[in-house]
């Protein structure tokens, strides 16, 4: 879920990892790579949110540290949200948690509860792995990823968001959003730090998430109930899992090239002289588990017709006991050029639901801080009516902290065009 309280992904208190096992708990000392009693790597960082001692608040709207005892922002006057109202989170480049905006961010997430909801059912969970690359090994055999000894190279970063949003119209759906994004990352982290390949990784991560929710105490027909989305962005690729209509996007970079004939005049002036340039279009990368979306497929109803509908937006896929079965679908993705690899849920889509429309509010500053850009885009669906809770994880590609090697294979893909998604599952759950 998107922290407000200082919990990791299992549910237990947040401890450093020279004290303690983010997983189990089992006392670690400062050196220690791997949990003894139950495998978990030390090296994983959970986003929690954190503040230095001493830190004052910044304001969730213009961003000043200027929030007083009271809790009113001493630049803009605003009243800041308390609790699960709203939760920042950004994981520095060096694994570092903060609620602050960072340069050198390699994950930003914000959790809303929006104008109109009385409570935020949105959950988020941010992890960044560094793990040691397979390498040969006697025989001809590869090493498991996660396997080698401290201080071994190459190593490969990698950023792992899950965002999920409980069915409004169920009972203890707020519980059911928090459990599956801390069962999701969780077992991604678990996975991925014994080797598995991306998408088994989230395979496995939306199959334990659905059985954590499928166990809530609940009705046959009216239980617990929430949608998923989760990314693993590694140097060359974005893995992509999804039940429900919570989406994922892929943003191509903007760069600002500035005229230099308009170096005079209005600040206005000037701002309006840049020119955003993206490097090529960007792409949604799921397609919603929707009454709508089944009728296309099916071939019973054209795209215009079944999207005109009363019953477009009936979801057809969810995690829950009531759910006969769940299939998650699995999409992998190769970037052309840098960019952010979006997770949402559909108190963002809803406002902005073309690529475009997010690249706009997302480049509106090309600061290449994902805190920021978060920000933006809440703030962008609060303007537009904020209806529903609003939660949002943006990973940049590559990695921030990816090996020489793979920034370099970046690079030079530059201007390549884009990899398109494996063709996902297209089955819609019954």
């Amino acid at each position: 879920m998107a922290r407000g309280d200082d919990v990791t992904p299992t549910g237990r208190a947040s401890t450093s990892p020279a004290e303690g096992c983010h997983d189990c708990g089992e006392p670690l000392n400062a050196d220690d790579r791997f949990c003894e009693a139950c495998g978990m790597p030390s090296d994983l960082v959970v986003a929690a949110p954190r503040k230095p001692e001493g830190a004052r608040q910044a304001c969730a709207d213009c961003g000043a540290e200027a929030v007083d005892a009271d809790g009113y922002c001493g630049a803009c006057g605003l009243r800041q949200p308390h609790g699960r109202e709203r939760v920042e989170l950004t994981v520095t480049r060096d694994g570092t948690v903060s609620a602050h905006p960072a340069p050198d961010g390699s994950a930003a997430g914000i959790s809303d509860r929006g104008l109109r909801r009385s409570r935020n059912e949105d959950a988020l969970a941010l992890a960044c792995l560094a793990l040691p690359q397979p390498v040969p090994a006697p025989g001809g055999q590869l090493a498991a990823r996660g396997s080698m000894p401290q201080g071994k190279t190459p190593t490969e970063r990698l950023v792992c968001a899950v965002v999920c949003d409980g069915v409004a119209s169920a009972p203890g759906s707020e519980e059911a959003a928090r459990i599956a994004a801390d069962t999701g990352i969780a077992t991604l982290v678990r996975r991925l730090s014994l080797g598995a390949d991306p998408e088994n990784a989230t395979r496995a991560a939306v199959t334990r998430s659905a059985r954590a929710v499928a166990g809530l105490p609940g009705s046959d027909h009216n239980s617990p109930a929430c949608t998923y989305v989760s990314l693993v962005v590694g140097a060359d690729t974005v893995t992509v899992g999804w039940v429900g209509d919570s989406r994922a996007y892929w943003l191509p970079t903007a760069t600002t090239s500035t005229n230099p004939s308009a170096t005079s005049g209005t600040p206005a002036a000037r701002r309006n002289a840049d020119e955003a340039e993206v490097a090529g279009p960007g792409v949604l990368l799921t397609l919603d588990d929707s009454w709508a979306v089944r009728m296309v497929a099916s071939g019973e109803l054209t795209e215009d017709a079944a999207f005109a509908d009363p019953r477009a937006y009936l979801l057809t896929g969810w995690l829950g006991a009531d759910v006969a079965s769940v299939e998650p679908h699995v999409t992998t993705f190769e970037p052309g050029c840098p960019g952010l690899a979006v997770a949402c849920s559909d108190g963002l889509w809803n406002h902005l639901p073309e690529p475009d429309a997010l690249a706009a509010a997302v480049w509106e500053e090309p600061d290449g801080d994902p805190l920021g850009a978060a920000r933006r885009l809440v703030r962008a669906a609060l303007d537009a009516g904020g209806h529903d809770n609003v939660t949002v994880a943006l990973i940049p590609y590559p990695p921030a902290s990816a090996s020489a090697s793979a920034s370099a294979s970046a690079s030079a893909s530059a201007h390549r065009p884009p990899r398109p998604p494996t063709d996902p599952a297209r089955e819609p759950l019954s």
